[in-house]
This record gives C-alpha cells, structure tokens and sequence, in this order.
C-alpha cells in the first residue's frame, strides 16, 4: 500500500496548499499559525517538486491468473524483491534495476546510461515460476554482450534462479530475460 503513494505529488500538494492558504491569512492578518503554515507548506512544495524531477514510475503488471498465483509460493526472495522494485514508484534513479545493471556492468560504455526496463510479467516455464523482463537495447551493448553475462546474470540473482537471455521473437529491439525459480 505504501509503495504505491506517489511521494511527490502528495509533499507538493499538500506543501502547495499549505503554503498559499497560510500566505494569504499572513498577508490579511498576520498570526502565529499562518506564518507557520507558509514556513512549513512552501519548503515542503518545493521537496514534492524536487523529488516529481526524480520520480521513476513503476511498471504495470498484468493480473495474474490462478496458476500464476498458486506458482508464486514456489518464488525466490530475489524474484520477490525484483517485482516489488519495479512495481512501485522510486526516486533518484534513471531505469528500474539501475544498481543491478551496474554491478553487472550492463551499460553503455559512452554514455554509461544503462538499458531501461520496458516491461515484467510473470509466468510458469516448465512448471516453475519464471519472472520475464524486457530490457531495451543501447547502441553500444548489444545482444551478444548480454549473452556473455547470462551466467553472472544467474550468480548475481541467484541463488536458486537460472537466468536465461534471448532474442524476442518478433524481431523488435530489446532482450527478454528469463528468471526462473530452480528450487
């Protein structure tokens, strides 16, 4: 529930409301609570609209269906902690993921921007619960580059994960990666 709230939009709304109500009661009258109120609601406006600049959305997760549900049980605590990142609102970072993809040395080599996440969703790969991610490809980190990682992909999200790169196959620009429960 908590990491659904939006932060942001609530400091600056709530900031901005304080701010401009107590300023006109300053201004008619002066007194105690109104100066307090645009003390107090104008740098919280101003927090909400620094942190609006740093917002990351989450990523929409289509609803699952029973067997999805019933598969879950059978979910790693990694996997578990991968859908609650990247299904809730995060400030300060630029991708979803983006201290994974560090470590790993997923990123550009100019630019050093790394692949934003495009899509999640969760599914059942041979009887096992499987997270399936899509990441966008960088000019400069291609395909075979992400294939090279596939087994540091599977140390790093482990342990019991198997991590499983491919091609998608409609022919588009980005690479599906699989995590898939082992245990």
């Amino acid at each position: 529930m908590l990491r659904q709230i939006r932060w942001a939009v609530l400091l600056l709304s709530v900031g901005s409301v304080l701010g401009f109500v107590g300023g006109v009661y300053y201004l008619h009258q002066a007194s105690i609570p109104s100066a307090i109120a645009t003390l107090v609601g104008v740098p919280m406006a101003l927090v909400g609209l620094g942190l609006k600049g740093a917002e990351l959305s989450p990523l929409t997760l289509p609803a699952p269906t029973p067997e999805i549900e019933a598969l879950r049980l059978k979910s790693t605590a990694t996997q578990a902690q991968i859908l609650e990142d990247v299904t809730r609102y995060q400030y300060g970072a630029t991708v979803h993921l983006e201290v994974a993809l560090e470590r790993l040395g997923i990123e550009s080599e100019e630019t050093d921007e790394h692949p934003p996440l495009l899509g999640i969703r969760e599914a059942n790969v041979d009887g096992a619960y499987a997270l399936l991610l899509a990441f966008g490809l960088l000019d400069d980190f291609t395909f075979d580059m992400w294939k090279e990682r596939e087994e540091a992909l599977t140390r790093f999200f482990g342990p019991d994960v198997k991590v499983e790169v491919s091609e998608p196959d409609d022919g588009k620009e980005y690479v599906k990666v699989a995590i898939v429960a082992t245990a």
